[in-house]
């Protein structure tokens, strides 16, 4: 099996998936946020400009292998007095984004100096701010969106259109299955999926398009939000789902009933590590195994 597998997200949602489809034999596209504006990635765009790279870093570390030296050099911190203390794949991913003129271009080559066969991409080719509307206020950048608890109503993008990579868009038209990895319901899943072009992609791709739960809210940016909430949520900004990947004794996790209701195909599979609100790698990588192999005609609902 060499699936065309799409992944969206950001953060560690994005790296655990990663990690539970290292053993397929796949053709993998990650698509990941690059509206990050806080921490590393956040000082890197006030002194450098450009798209926010640390979650481009994480995916490729995840894909390298967090425990051989290559992912060990990208995650170790270094200081240098003009900018101050990073991970060494930021430095990296922001130099080689100056010197090819793009951030994707230089995570294509990254990938292939670390011979990762997949291709890790931003989600934007221009730097963008995350806007979320509380009722009548607008929350400004992700950093202030993810810490909010007002009850988000509205993700929007500044620029409000931000031009996407040519590449994200067709591995999203070629593909076999779109994967909404988990993570954090705005700054991570819509700050990718809701881009105005990429939401348009998914609404078009003959691709099966599964949305991953998360196991818990996100406190605070979700907290007291129900998996219906979050699927609502999707839907309202124009995300398409096709089915979801859920956790029956998570926290997040479908009834019979709610599924009926949402006209959604559900596929319920023991997902939880060790690790509180984390999914485990082996049993993603089952779960996924198993769709992958039973979905063999466009009607994913057939099987669910």
């Amino acid at each position: 099996m060499n699936a065309r597998v799409v992944i969206l997200g950001g953060g560690h949602g994005v790296a655990v998936v990663l990690r539970a489809l290292g053993e397929h034999d796949l053709n993998l596209t990650v698509v990941v946020t690059a509206a990050d504006d806080g921490g590393s990635s956040g000082e890197l765009r006030d002194l450098w400009g450009g798209p926010a790279v640390g979650d481009m870093r994480r995916s490729l570390i995840a894909l390298a292998g967090e425990e051989g030296a290559p992912g060990r050099a990208l995650a170790a911190p270094v200081t240098i007095s003009r900018f101050g203390r990073h991970p060494l794949g930021n430095l990296v991913l922001c130099s080689l984004a100056k010197a090819f003129g793009d951030l994707e271009t230089a995570g294509e080559w990254i990938g292939e100096q670390l011979d990762i066969s997949a291709y890790v991409l931003p989600a934007t080719a221009q730097p963008v701010t995350l806007l979320a509307v509380v009722g009548d206020e607008v929350i400004r950048g992700e950093s202030a969106i993810g810490a909010t608890s007002e009850g988000i109503d509205r993700l929007r993008f500044d620029p409000e259109h931000p031009d996407v990579p040519p590449p994200v868009l067709d591995a999203i038209g070629q593909a076999d299955w779109v994967l909404l990895a988990p993570g954090s319901l705005f700054t991570s899943v819509l700050a990718v999926c809701a881009v105005p072009d990429i939401a348009a992609a998914l609404a078009d791709t003959p691709a099966h398009v599964l949305w991953i739960c998360n196991l818990e809210p996100q406190i605070p940016e979700t907290d007291g939000m129900s998996a219906p909430d979050h699927l609502g949520s999707l839907r309202r900004h124009g995300v398409r789902v096709d089915a979801v990947l859920y956790d029956p004794a998570a926290r997040l996790h479908f009834s019979p009933a709610e599924l009926a209701a949402a006209d959604l195909p559900g596929f319920a599979y023991a997902l939880q590590s060790e690790q509180p609100r984390r999914h485990d790698p082996v049993l993603l990588s089952a779960a996924l195994h198993d769709l992958f192999c039973a979905v063999a005609t466009p009607d994913i609902s057939a099987r669910a």
